[in-house]
Formats: structure tokens, C-alpha cells, sequence
């Protein structure tokens, strides 16, 4: 009898082998796990640090792209956000409530500002749209003195942002206050800080040749209407110039008063289209349409007279703060025509 037969002997080596395989693989596979689930708690902090890192390096380039966007030498603008600008809407509103103005809230507009004035105010402007073919410039507070232009151009900025669609073709650009010094001044006077009647300081053509007679006036007229001892010497007619070259606008609307009338200056290629259409906003309106003329330094003269473009001065028939709810009231559809009049349509 054989206690280890050859195939009993072949069967044990095999079950050997095959436990010992088994034993490996398992030894292995047990390795694996370990090592894998040690490199995870290495890798997992890592996708959220290169996404943030991701983030910041996008903001920066569109940050980047933002500056490469602005006009060479040119400020970027001020909007909502600067404690100076703060200050400043908190002084409005305060004036604002002083002349009864209680249903215009300059806090809720998106102005933007570039340019201070002597006392350190912003110059502040509105920009709704975007279209670069018609655009509409409205200016008010331009003399400090004649209050409810400014009361007409902060509600007209409250009903334009109100009702998008009328830009919605359009870029319609109110500067409300363009002398605040002499608005916010303790008596109202229509010159800014520096004495210097802002619709007599354009750089005209006529400038140096007929602004001269007013330079050594001692009258009360004459300082009222100083022209500066050169064009363009003050941050408030600077201001107006920066945005008709940056807006190009097809028609300006500067408001003033207590002229009581309608004055156009501009293209007269067709000024007898214009002249009628005007008729027609003066019988609407039942305010008078007066040729005025215009004067060495005016802003007629500077951008109606020598670049052809469509300004209308509206003179109110008072400067009376009270009376301003009842002036938006009577020219609100004569403003709303005027920006929806096409240029081309009088060229």
C-alpha cells in the first residue's frame, strides 16, 4: 500500500500553489486600498484651492480688460459707492426738501461723476442706454440761481430709469447740476465758486474777440455774466465739454430760466422742419418760441452754432422753487417729443 500516491501528491501541490496565489493576491489588494485612500486625503483640499485660485486669477483679467476698456488718460468713473459721493447726494436731498422737493430721491440714481468743482462737489451725470447713433444730452443747474432746472432734470432721471424702454434705442445722458457750488451756495447765485458766469466760458470762435467788453465791467450785470480770463478755465465747463465728446449727442436740452421762452441753436440745413416742429411743441406746451441769439462762450454757440448739433434751451418762466412740480408737469411731453425726435428726420 502507498501512503503518498503521485496523484494525491500532485493534487496537495497544487492546492499549495493556489492558496499561496491566493494569499498574495490578497496581500496585494489589501496594499492597494491603503495607498489609494492615502492619496485622497492629500488630493482632496486641492480641487477647491485651484478652483478659488481659478476665480481670483478671472476677476483679476477682467478687472485687467476693464482698464484696457477706459479712454486712454482718461479718470475712471465714481458711481454710487464713494463716501465723497455720498455726502454729496445727502447735501441734495437735504436742498431738495428745503424747496418742497419731496418726490425726487437722487440716493436712487446711478450717477457717475469725473470732475469736482472748486468746493470739492462732484459734477455728477446719469448714462441710460447704450446706443452710440442717438443720443440725447439734457444739462440743468447750469447758473445756481435758477432752482427748478434742476428740480426738471433729477425727475426726469427718476422717470427715465422708471421706463427703460424709452432708451432702449437710445442713449439719454442728465447732468442735473452743473453748478453746484453757486446752487448749494447760502444765497443761490448764477455763477460758480470763482465768479465765472459757466454759459460765457466755452471756447467759441468769438471768444477773445467779444468777450473782452465784459472783463472790466464793475456793473452788477457784468459780474453776473464774467466770462473768466480765458475759455474753458473752469471744471464745470470742462464737464460739459468731456461729455459731448464722449457721448456725441445728436440733440442737447439745456434747461434755464425765467426767460419764459423756447431758443434754438443748430444746424440750419432744414431749419424750417425744425422751426415747425418747435411751433408745434409751443402750441402744445403754450410757451413762446423766441430767436435769442447767441453769445460769445455760450454753450448755443459752442456746440448749436459751431458743431451742428440740435441744442434747445427751455427758458422756465420763473426760478421760483415752488413752481418747479408745476413746470416738470407742463413740459414733461414736450421733453419726452424732444427725445424721441429724429434728427434725420430735419436734417
Amino acid at each position: 500500500m502507498k501512503i503518498f500516491p503521485k496523484e494525491f501528491l500532485r493534487i496537495t501541490c497544487i492546492v499549495f500553489f493556489a492558496a499561496f496565489v491566493l494569499v498574495m493576491a490578497a496581500g496585494c489588494s489589501l496594499e492597494k486600498p491603503s495607498a489609494k485612500k492615502e492619496t485622497a486625503v492629500v488630493s482632496i483640499p486641492l480641487p477647491q484651492q485651484q478652483q478659488e485660485k481659478s476665480k481670483q486669477e478671472q476677476q483679476q483679467q477682467r478687472q485687467e480688460k476693464q482698464m484696457q476698456e477706459q479712454p486712454q488718460n482718461q479718470q475712471q468713473p465714481v458711481v454710487n459707492f464713494s463716501k465723497e459721493l455720498k455726502k454729496y447726494i445727502e447735501t441734495l436731498e437735504k436742498q431738495c426738501v428745503k424747496y418742497g422737493w419731496n418726490d425726487v430721491r437722487p440716493r436712487e440714481i446711478p450717477w457717475e461723476y469725473y470732475r469736482k468743482t472748486k468746493k470739492k462737489r462732484p459734477l455728477i451725470f446719469a448714462h441710460f442706454g447704450k446706443s452710440e447713433k442717438n443720443c440725447i444730452l439734457f444739462l440743468g443747474g447750469v447758473h445756481g440761481d435758477e432752482l427748478p432746472t434742476v428740480y426738471l432734470m433729477l425727475r426726469l432721471a427718476h422717470y427715465v430709469k422708471d421706463n427703460p424702454q424709452i432708451f432702449k434705442d437710445k442713449c439719454i445722458v442728465i447732468a442735473p447740476l452743473v453748478n453746484p457750488d453757486g446752487f448749494l451756495s447760502k444765497l443761490p447765485q448764477r455763477v460758480n465758486a470763482n465768479g465765472i458766469d459757466l454759459n460765457r466760458n466755452f471756447p467759441t470762435k468769438d471768444w477773445y474777440a467779444k468777450s473782452q467788453k465784459r472783463k472790466n465791467g464793475k456793473s452788477r450785470n457784468s459780474k453776473r455774466y464774467y466770462s473768466g480770463k480765458r475759455p474753458a478755465s473752469e471744471q464745470e465747463t470742462m464737464f460739459q465739454m468731456v461729455l459731448i465728446k464722449r457721448f456725441n449727442p445728436q440733440k442737447i436740452l439745456s434747461v434755464h430760466s425765467p426767460l419764459n421762452f423756447f431758443d434754438y441753436d443748430g444746424s440750419s440745413s432744414d431749419l424750417d422742419s425744425f422751426e415747425r416742429w418747435l411751433e408745434m411743441i409751443s402750441r402744445d406746451s403754450n410757451h413762446p418760441l423766441k430767436k435769442f441769439g447767441f453769445y460769445p462762450g455760450s454753450l448755443g454757440n459752442y456746440a448749436g452754432h459751431e458743431r451742428n448739433i440740435f441744442t434747445l434751451t427751455l427758458e422756465l418762466p420763473t426760478s421760483s422753487p415752488g413752481k418747479a412740480k408745476d413746470y416738470y408737469n407742463k413740459f414733461e411731453a414736450s421733453i419726452l417729443k424732444f427725445i424721441n425726435l429724429s434728427v434725420a428726420q430735419i436734417d
